[in-house]
């Protein structure tokens, strides 16, 4: 097929217009639209310029009033330091007399330990939050070597700032911190305590629940309040949620402001519900075994919640010899009434041979046994001691007779032997208070049945 080719020219015709304005006006438009321009740019340069001048006169008077606290802050570490009460006085605002009262007592105490040379006034300020008339001031201070923090509020008046009574209004906004299995709802004012705080329950709680049953549990939830009643409490336990009052309100450790009382109290509280969750298990009866048993779980189970190191002496040694299985294999195990040889279903050896480290509780038995003797408990009482030796069961009864046990200070020490009739026996090193003398004395148990009963 051939191809076809189509071709299109097109002229155009240019058209010139000549333009009839007159040049001189043309010109004079322009230079008009110009100054209009020019005014108009300098009139915003002028409001630029007066609103910049408006908010830096605004931050110098910010600044002013932030360096007259800090003067305020610092003139009242100074009256403190050498002991003026005038001065601190006057510094404080006259607001009622109950904190006048409360002041005047603070700088009493605060004497006292300048007095035993245990408290370093720096005056150093770690943090400021000021709300127009209202501030707050984190003051560092030195006890004992340990850095602490107290959380001081001011109200700005014609006459300069006052230290005023802790605004719990102005403790700031409100925030939360959340991890797994834990939920912290607190303010601005408690950031530093609650990340802390959330760090070591999520930590914890993942490291208890490798061991302890925890898929019935909730989430632990905790709500960090200046104004809770009580420093530590249940909100609601069966839910895990508990209520924290900011350490805040009197003092914290700079460094670790989850420590101390409130470190304790949370990880019992916490650990005693993850044990009765697991075991089912809300308490044991004293004067059983059982009842130390199921407490010193729980007590080494509050020291491995918030990593710290344990205080007991027979769970840890459980734990650390045979794992921390078997400390939740006792309390699933463990009954009300039960005594100590429920640890034979627990350990894979005889108890005589398990290397465990029998001290508090041969103390908590010295102790149970005092109590017994003192309310008159006679048949609990007996059941501590093996009868079968007459004389031991003569000696036991002259003590209850008495009536005056010696007190239990402390056990010093233990080793395990075998008794003439060819029985595990344990003897402790024993030291006991008689009126204002301290006695050693070796207290020898023998191992019937399973259970440690004394024959001395």
């Amino acid at each position: 097929m051939s191809r076809i080719r189509f071709e299109w020219n097109i002229e155009a015709q240019v058209v010139d217009v000549a333009d009839s304005e007159d040049p001189h006006l043309r010109l004079r438009r322009r230079r008009t639209i110009l100054r209009l321009a020019l005014l108009v740019g300098l009139l915003l340069a002028l409001i630029g310029l007066g609103a910049f001048a408006v908010r830096q006169r605004l931050a110098d008077v910010r600044n002013q009033y932030a360096q007259l606290l800090q003067d305020t802050v610092k003139a009242e570490v100074a009256a403190l330091r050498i002991g003026d009460l005038s001065s601190w006085m006057q510094l404080q605002s006259g607001e009622n007399d109950e904190w006048i009262s409360r002041q005047r007592n603070q700088f009493l105490q605060y004497a006292t330990l300048k007095a035993q040379a245990t408290i370093e006034l720096t005056g150093s300020i770690v943090g400021v939050t000021i709300d127009e008339t209202r501030a707050r001031v984190q003051v560092l201070e030195t006890i004992s070597g340990i850095p602490y923090v107290r959380l001081w509020f001011y109200e700005r008046s014609e006459g300069g700032w006052l230290h005023v009574a802790p605004d719990f209004a102005f403790w700031g906004d409100a925030r939360q911190v959340t991890g797994e299995g834990v939920s912290i709802r607190y303010r601005a004012a408690d950031e530093q305590f609650a990340r802390q705080l959330g760090d070591v329950l999520v930590a914890g709680r993942a490291r208890s629940c490798r061991f302890l049953d925890c898929s019935a549990l909730p989430s632990i939830q905790v709500d960090i309040a200046p104004d809770a009643a009580e420093e530590v409490a249940w909100a609601d336990e069966r839910n895990l949620q508990l209520l924290l009052r900011s350490p805040y309100v009197d003092i914290a450790r700079a460094d670790l402001p989850f420590d101390g009382s409130l470190r304790i109290q949370v990880s019992s509280l916490i650990a005693r519900r993850l044990a009765q969750a697991h075991s089912g298990l809300q308490s044991a009866a004293y004067p059983h075994d059982a009842f130390f048993l199921f407490e010193a779980a729980i007590a080494w189970l509050g020291d491995t919640l918030v990593g710290s190191e344990t205080s007991g002496r027979l769970v840890p040694s459980l734990a650390q010899n045979y794992g921390d299985r078997r400390v939740a294999q006792l309390l699933t195990e463990v009954n009300p009434r039960d005594d100590m040889s429920i640890l034979q279903q627990v350990v894979p050896v005889t108890l005589e041979s398990a290397e465990l480290d029998w001290r508090d509780f041969i103390a908590w038995r010295l102790q149970t046994e005092t109590e017994l003797v003192a309310s008159r408990a006679e048949s609990d009482w007996l059941r501590l001691y093996d009868t079968s030796d007459e004389s031991v069961r003569i000696a036991a009864y002259q003590r209850f007779s008495n009536n005056a046990p010696m007190q239990l200070q402390e056990v010093i020490d233990f080793i395990i032997l075998t008794s003439d009739a060819g029985m595990p026996q344990l003897q402790a090193n024993v030291v006991f208070a008689d009126g204002n003398v301290d006695a050693a004395e070796s207290v020898l148990f023998n191992l019937v049945n399973n259970v440690w009963k004394r024959a001395s």
